[in-house]
């Protein structure tokens, strides 16, 4: 059993217990989302005490060098003295500049550093809603293009952040975001080699980000983006895609809808199949492919296990699985 020092007062930790669950447990509101180490809200920093390397995986290094840690992620095996994140030293301002709903329940928005921020198309960025509330959402525009940033953001039933941003949010507002994070972005130096793009729901946003991206630097090989709905008006950026596919001679767009509406009829690039097949189908021979994937944890698993075992390596598969707020409060 070891100790942190927060707020005045020591606290010890049961074995195998977080920083971020002793914390909770003891009332303290802490800042947090998938509490899995991905979204990045519950960072803190470190005054005293040597951190476990898991805590800071993802981190930059900037930020690595200054003590920051993910309270979710870190299970000390000796005593550390932490202190709450500073928040103005890790958020960045934005103003909203585009706020618009594509098909069903998906609201586009497009805001506008006041700053410079980095970013790779397809990474991710923390909305912060207050001091403590935030969620993390995929980056849909290109730096090199862009002069905003775009995030896709699905309507939750119940979602304290994206009813928030669907409903009150609006044009010239001002809004709180944290560095962007995330292992999925295109990556250039083969731009012979051939991309698979496969997610759900708004997994779509990374994946029309990365193909963006890597159109625009003259990749060569094919690009296949595969995107499942269940439904045909969760396709929010169908005619965006099939005109894009129009455009390139490389980029390759198909859609799975799993559920039709009576007497609805489906064509190219629409298939009735499943998510999972329509996308096994298109990567019958991955072997040489790079591969990205995004949606829920379940399929995303299931999709990366089925595609190395049909000849991809796993070095070449990139995956970033949506994790909703621990409370379903997107």
């Amino acid at each position: 059993m070891t100790t942190i020092a927060f707020d005045g007062q020591q606290l010890e930790l049961n074995p195998g217990q977080t920083v971020l669950s002793a914390l909770l447990d003891r009332g303290y509101d802490i800042p947090n989302s998938c509490q899995a180490g991905a979204c990045q809200t519950c960072m803190m920093q470190v005054v005293e005490g040597e951190l476990p390397d898991k805590s800071q995986l993802g981190l930059k290094d900037t930020l690595k060098a200054q003590g920051y840690f993910l309270a979710c992620s870190c299970e000390p095996e000796t005593p550390l003295a932490i202190v709450t994140s500073k928040s103005a030293d890790l958020r960045s301002t934005v103003s909203v500049i585009g706020h618009e709903t594509l098909g069903n329940n998906v609201l586009c928005l497009r805001i506008k550093p006041t700053e410079a921020f980095e970013y790779y198309s397809g990474q991710y960025l923390t909305v912060w809603k207050s001091e403590t509330v935030g969620r993390s959402y995929s980056i849909a525009s290109v730096a090199a293009l862009n002069d905003y940033l775009e995030l896709h953001i699905r309507r939750v039933e119940n979602g304290v952040v994206s009813n928030w941003l669907h409903d009150e949010v609006k044009l010239g507002d001002d809004l709180q975001i944290q560095s962007a994070t995330g292992d999925c972005f295109y990556i250039p130096g083969t731009p012979e080699q051939n991309i698979l793009l496969a997610g759900t729901g708004t997994g779509l946003a990374p994946l029309f980000g990365i193909a963006s991206d890597a159109l625009h630097q003259g990749h060569s090989g094919n690009i296949h983006l595969v995107h499942g709905a269940l439904k045909s008006k969760d396709l929010y950026m169908h005619q965006t895609l099939i005109d894009m596919a129009a455009q390139y001679s490389n980029f390759y767009y198909y859609a799975s809808v799993l559920e039709l509406g009576q007497n609805e009829q489906v064509s190219p690039p629409v298939t009735n199949e499943s998510f999972a097949t329509t996308v096994m189908n298109v990567a019958a021979d991955p072997a040489d492919w790079k591969v990205y994937l995004c949606g829920g944890p379940d399929i995303v698993g299931q999709l990366k296990k089925a595609i190395f075992l049909a000849g991809a390596s796993i070095k070449n598969i990139y995956s970033d699985p949506f994790i909703s707020a621990h409370s379903n409060d997107d």
